[in-house]
Formats: structure tokens, C-alpha cells, sequence
């Protein structure tokens, strides 16, 4: 997996490596800056002479780089248009030398005053490069900033941010106020959390990582938490088939679900652990719907159970099933079965008692939410699913807070409870009792359509039940499930997708891993 910095880990390479090791600052700023300008050259068809190219920096070591770019682009014979955010004299150490370098090529500095603003401008540039701020800002960008980002925006040509697009936040990705929308960004020896994660991941456009000369050692140093799948870390953990293996070697899988008008809950959950490779699967259902689910369902097999007179699943119906909770290598509970107190009552006999693997979802989680004396009692392995709605539900958190530090509010809950937590979204954040995160880089919009969550428990189910651990199935699961999206989407547009579209794509995305 790739680590993911957060912006005191990144200073914490930067320092160890200029301090420690003793590789110049300027060393690094130029390797950066020469990895920017390539980008930049590319994007100008690999012909940078004689187009335009407008640069803002800021006064920090972002608007050092953009001295340097400037620097490579003018070398080039790109006709440079420089705008500092303030005066040379506010300049220092790296950021300093590089301006004064490419003054005494011969660079024009056009400082920005307070006051001032950008009309003298070219109307029309070919490409327009933002070096204004770093991964360090926090909060909302202001004032001259707030101008020089607006007038980024406002223009019609590409646009190169350097590290991060200015006015997004390194850690969050959040931008509360003015904020770059780069079409293109190089960001330095690690990607950044806030690149991965929306507002920031969509200001960034295509994001490049740019090697800047860090040593490995030094980023294996810092114990990292964060990190992003990488599609290789599927294929070498996808479970392979053995030719003599028959459908009692690929494992068994148990669903809790169901209950009047949610049938299709129960029936996405099991064709997607079905579809990601598990031998056998059964439907525990409430006995009123095993007519309609048998003739939904043809490959995975029906248990009808004991319910409610509202046709939720009772007590009871743990007695019931012992031989096929024994009989299971993972247990699901929650697809559809709604919030009926009989079904709480269910739960609260499977937590106590069972000590097989167990996947949370949808109501199951609504369950917990209405009684926290269940969270105390979840088992160590055990996936809960929630979407941001249900995690608010299960934490008191405002969704708004929730989306503020995805990151850190997943970690935190899931090494408080011990469980290892899929937060969906866009990314799924998957944090891990040990305080690793891993945050999926596939998926798209067009799998926001209701039943989605469903096929994610049955992959996650599938994989588990396929002998992988709780982490491992879960970041693969959330993998799959995103790669199997994107794959419907190209073939069939986003805004016609439904869930069963992402089931239907899993067997391709498993041959093509």
C-alpha cells in the first residue's frame, strides 16, 4: 500500500532528511520544482516555447517552488507572467534564493500589494500554475489570497497546482472558502490525505507523486498510519481457487435479513457474496418472505425463520439457527431486517453468544444506535458498515463533523470499540482497531443508489468467509466493490447505475485482478 502523510508527518520527513541526513532544503526544492515543470511542460503539449504561463506565489516554500518552475519554464522559453503575494522582502531561506536566482535571469517579480489587484494580467494564458499555498494552510482563504484564487478560477486555461491546490487543507481536504480547481497536481514524495479526500480530492484533478530525493527509510521511520490501496495489493490477497476445491473449501456464508418491503436488501447482500466467490451462502429471512425470496434467489439458499407480527425477525429465531451459526464461517446481520425490539432482542443474542466473524449493517447498526449497551457488547472481530447518516447515529456526531475529519473520527471509534470500521462515502475510509486507516481509491458517483451498501456487505462477507482477516477483507471488499462500480459506469453511464449493475461487473473486475 502507499502511505498517506498527514502535514506534520510530511515536515517530519522534510526535517529528518535536510537536518539528519543532510541533504540541502534547496536540494529538495529543486527536485520538486524540476518534477512541477515537467508537468507543466506536458500539459503545454510538451512545447513550452513561446506560451504564456502565469504563476502566483505565495511567500512561503510553496511560492519557492514557484520560483523555480517559473525559472525551468522561462529556460524552456515559455513567456513567464510571476505574481508574488507580497514582497520579496517578506521572502526567506529557500523560497528567497530561488526568487533572487530567477531575478538575476533576468525574472519578472510582480509583488501584489493588499490593496492590489490583478488587472494587468494576460486575459488569456496558456497555462496558469498555483504556488500560493501549502499543505500546512488551515481555515479559509482571505484577503489578497481569496483575489488571487478567484482570478485562478475565473480563467479558461489549464491549471498546475503545486503540492496541494491553495485553499485546501492537507489533512481534510476540506475548503470552507476560496479554493483552487486544478486540472492537474504534482504533490512531493507522499500523496497527501487532503488530495484523497473530497472537497480536495475533486479540486485536484489528475494528482501525480513526484519523488523529491526523500529516502524510504525515512518515511518507513515515521510509522505511518494512513494509507491508499493500490491495486497490486489486491491481486496479491484475491484468494485463488485450487483445482480440487469444491464449494465446502470456499467458504460459508450466513445472512440475518429481511423483512417486508426489503427483501432486495437480503437478495443483494447474498448474490454479491455468491458473486465474489463464496461457496455456499444462506439467507436467514423471515418465514413470511421465503415465497418471495425463493423466486429472488437462485443460487443462494433460504432459511425461514421465526418473526414478529410485523414480519420482522424475532428472538426465537436464534434458537433456530444455531446449527447454521455453527455451520457458518461468517455471520451477517442487517440487510433490511428493520428496528422492530424483537429483532434488537436477536442481535443482542448473537453478540453474546456467538464467536464467529460478524458483519454489522444498515438496520443492524440502527440497532446499535438505539441501544449503546449493544456497542459495549460488539466482539473484537467484528465489520461494522455505516454510512455517514448511520455513524452519526452511532457516535452523536453531527454529520457535518463527521465529514469535517473522516480520517480521524474513524480511527478514533475504532480503536476505542476494537472493531474494525468501514466508514462508506466517497472514499471508503476503513480504520482498523490498531489505528491504521486505509482509504479506497476506486468508485463514483453513480454507485450512490440504494442497495449499494448491501453488495458491499455480501463482498465483505464473501472474502472473510474465503479465509482472509477482518482488515484484509474489508479495504479488498471496499476495492472490489468500487473497481466493480467504475466498471459499470464505463459501460453504462453513472446516472442509469444500480446496485445490481456493481454485482454484475464483480466477476469480470476478479478475472481482470
Amino acid at each position: 500500500m502507499i502511505p498517506v502523510a498527514l502535514t506534520e508527518q510530511m515536515r517530519e520527513c522534510d526535517r529528518v532528511t535536510i537536518k539528519d541526513l543532510g541533504l540541502q532544503g534547496i536540494v529538495l526544492m529543486e527536485n520538486a520544482s524540476r518534477a512541477a515543470a515537467a508537468e507543466a511542460s506536458r500539459m503545454l503539449d510538451d512545447n513550452p516555447a513561446g506560451k504564456k504561463v502565469m504563476i502566483f506565489c505565495g511567500k512561503g516554500n510553496n511560492g519557492g517552488d514557484g520560483f523555480a518552475i517559473a525559472r525551468y519554464l522561462r529556460n524552456a522559453g515559455a513567456e513567464i507572467e510571476l505574481f508574488l503575494l507580497g514582497s520579496v522582502k517578506e521572502l526567506k531561506g529557500d523560497a528567497l534564493l530561488n526568487c533572487e536566482l530567477y531575478k538575476k535571469l533576468s525574472g519578472q517579480v510582480n509583488e501584489v500589494k493588499p490593496d492590489g489587484g490583478f488587472d494587468d494580467a494576460t486575459d488569456r494564458p496558456d497555462l496558469i500554475i498555483d504556488a500560493i499555498l501549502g499543505t500546512g494552510f488551515e481555515g479559509k482563504a482571505h484577503g489578497l489570497y481569496a483575489k488571487a484564487i478567484e482570478r485562478i478560477n475565473s480563467s479558461s486555461a489549464p491549471v498546475l497546482a503545486v503540492d496541494i491546490p491553495s485553499g485546501v487543507e492537507g489533512d481534510t481536504g476540506s475548503a470552507t472558502g476560496f479554493a483552487v480547481k486544478a486540472d492537474s497536481t504534482v504533490t512531493f514524495g507522499l500523496p497527501k490525505a487532503g488530495l484523497l479526500l473530497p472537497p480536495g480530492r475533486d479540486l485536484s484533478g489528475e494528482v501525480m507523486i513526484a519523488d523529491i530525493g526523500i529516502p524510504p527509510q525515512v518515511v518507513i521511520d515515521r510509522h505511518i498510519k494512513q494509507h491508499v490501496i493500490d491495486r497490486t495489493d489486491v491481486s496479491r490477497y484475491l484468494p485463488r481457487r485450487q483445482p480440487a476445491d469444491h464449494k465446502g473449501d470456499a467458504g460459508h456464508v450466513f445472512i440475518f435479513a429481511g423483512s417486508p418491503g426489503m427483501t432486495g436488501a437480503a437478495t443483494l447482500a447474498a448474490e454479491a457474496a455468491m458473486r465474489t466467490g463464496a461457496g455456499l451462502t444462506v439467507a436467514g429471512i423471515p418465514r413470511s418472505l421465503n415465497a418471495v425470496l425463493e423466486m429472488k434467489l437462485t443460487e443462494c439458499m433460504t432459511f425461514p425463520l421465526s418473526e414478529t407480527p410485523d414480519g420482522c425477525l424475532s428472538e426465537t429465531a436464534y434458537s433456530e439457527s444455531r446449527e447454521k451459526i455453527d455451520w457458518a464461517d461468517v455471520l451477517v446481520f442487517g440487510p433490511g431486517v428493520g428496528r422492530n425490539p424483537e429483532t434488537a432482542k436477536l442481535l443482542r443474542k448473537l453478540l453474546k453468544n456467538s464467536d464467529k466473524p460478524l458483519i454489522i449493517d444498515a438496520d443492524g447498526l440502527n440497532l446499535l444506535a438505539d441501544d449503546p449497551e449493544l456497542i459495549e457488547m460488539l466482539p473484537n472481530d467484528c465489520v461494522l458498515t455505516p454510512h455517514p447518516g448511520e455513524f452519526s447515529r452511532l457516535t452523536g456526531l453531527s454529520t457535518s463533523e463527521i465529514a469535517s475529519d473522516r480520517i480521524s473520527h474513524s480511527r478514533s471509534w475504532a480503536v476505542k470499540r476494537g472493531v474494525t470500521l468501514v466508514l462508506k462515502g466517497s472514499p471508503s475510509i476503513i480504520a482498523i482497531p490498531d489505528g491504521n486507516v486505509i482509504i479506497n481509491s476506486t468508485g463514483n458517483a453513480g454507485m450512490a443508489s440504494g442497495g449499494s451498501g448491501d453488495v458491499l456487505t455480501g463482498i465483505i462477507a464473501s472474502l472473510l468467509a474465503q479465509g482472509l482477516n477482518m482488515d484484509r477483507a474489508s479495504w479488498m471488499g471496499c476495492w472490489l466493490h468500487g473497481a466493480a462500480g467504475d466498471m459499470a459506469a464505463d459501460e453504462l453511464g453513472q446516472h442509469g447505475m444500480i446496485a445490481g449493475d456493481i454485482i454484475d461487473f464483480l466477476p469480470a473486475v476478479i478475472k481482470e485482478i
